[in-house]
């Protein structure tokens, strides 16, 4: 078998067909896509084998932050997106670059905030101080 590909059988069962797939009828239209769907799907699983791998391969520092953005998920924020921002996060997505769009915008948001430090540093100063003068109003209210 050198040089064939190795095909995994998949059984693909729609909701509205009350029989299970071993009682199809063979020919029946929910079968006859089944060729291309094997492939799809053997595709797919193919690439959220290898992507992991993949990003780590990419030039210079993009790979190593891109997996550090990944490895370090686990908050949720919803984010309304104009039109241009969500096709080029889908165009990352479709490049194979991420898995989904989830993993785009988390990369680009850490990589928005790393090119920005500086600001975030100095907007963390100004909070200290105005934690500061409220601690401050507040001792001269008599509220510690």
């Amino acid at each position: 078998m050198a040089g064939q590909e190795e095909r995994k059988v998949v059984i693909i069962e729609r909701k509205d067909d009350p029989r299970p797939a071993s009682e199809a009828t063979p020919g029946a239209p929910s079968e006859e896509p089944k060729g291309a769907i094997e492939e799809i799907t053997s595709s797919v699983r193919e690439l959220a084998r290898t992507l992991p791998e993949s990003i780590g391969r990419l030039p210079g520092s993009i790979g190593a932050a891109i997996q550090q953005a990944l490895a370090s998920r686990d908050l949720n924020v919803t984010v309304h997106l104009s039109e241009d921002t969500m096709r080029s996060i889908e165009m990352l997505v479709q490049a194979g670059i991420f898995a989904n769009r989830s993993e785009a915008a988390a990369y680009l948001i850490g990589e928005g905030i790393a090119a920005k430090r500086e600001l975030f540093e100095q907007v963390t100063e100004k909070i200290i101080q105005i934690e500061k003068l409220k601690s401050e109003l507040r001792s001269l209210a008599g509220r510690a």
